[in-house]
């Protein structure tokens, strides 16, 4: 350790993780106040808090002229458990994931969108809510946060939705947790390929910021 070296305590979550050879894994950290963040750690010392989707505190250490951070400690917090218990979950979690790296870029602080990811995700781990209908909440809110939202109805409508599918698309991403989780117990039955067609076109509108 030098005195040179800086440090960076923060929450956030892993947003992927690669592991080269027997000697490094590297992960693709989202941390409060600090944006999208590179970092490392021997793989010897892999454990199951530096899976992809954890949330955690972590402790970070940059050495003078380098460009990464290297792990020093990692207190789980969240482990999102149950996504793990579904394919389709956990791939949509994934999802998220890999737009988040490719849209924000790096060390861009972005608390807003840290929060909507993490409570999206709670949703999608601990809750039968479609993972299609999360998606749209999801996206939607991002685009408000960023300013980029149009106005719904002239958006969809143009797109062949119906008018009963804007309704249903605008009341999911306006309501708030609790709201969205008892309109779902109470429609359990509530599918529609719509759900992903508005995602598709409303992560164009991200690629074209």
């Amino acid at each position: 350790m030098s005195f040179n070296d800086s440090y960076i305590v923060s929450s956030g979550v892993i947003l992927s993780r690669r592991i080269l050879g027997e000697n490094t894994c590297y992960m693709t950290l989202f941390l409060k106040q600090y944006g999208i963040l590179n970092a490392s750690s021997p793989s010897k010392s892999y454990s199951g808090d530096k899976e992809p989707l954890i949330w955690a505190k972590f402790k970070l250490r940059k050495k003078s002229r380098s460009r990464n951070y290297f792990i020093e400690d990692t207190d789980m917090t969240d482990d999102m458990l149950s996504l793990r218990r579904s394919s389709e979950r956990i791939m949509t979690a994934l999802k998220w994931c890999r737009y988040i790296s490719k849209y924000l870029e790096p060390s861009r602080p972005d608390d807003e969108l840290l929060a909507n990811l993490y409570w999206n995700m709670k949703l999608l781990a601990e809750t039968s809510i479609p993972p299609d209908a999360l998606s749209w909440r999801f996206i939607h809110r991002w685009l408000n946060i960023w300013g980029l939202a149009p106005d719904m109805k002239s958006f969809l409508s143009s797109k062949r939705f119906t008018d009963n599918e804007i309704m249903l698309l605008n009341f999911i991403a306006q309501s708030d947790m609790k709201g969205f989780i008892e309109f779902f117990n109470s429609h359990k039955n509530v599918t529609g390929n719509f759900f992903k067609t508005a995602c598709n076109l409303s992560f164009k509108l991200l690629n074209e910021k």
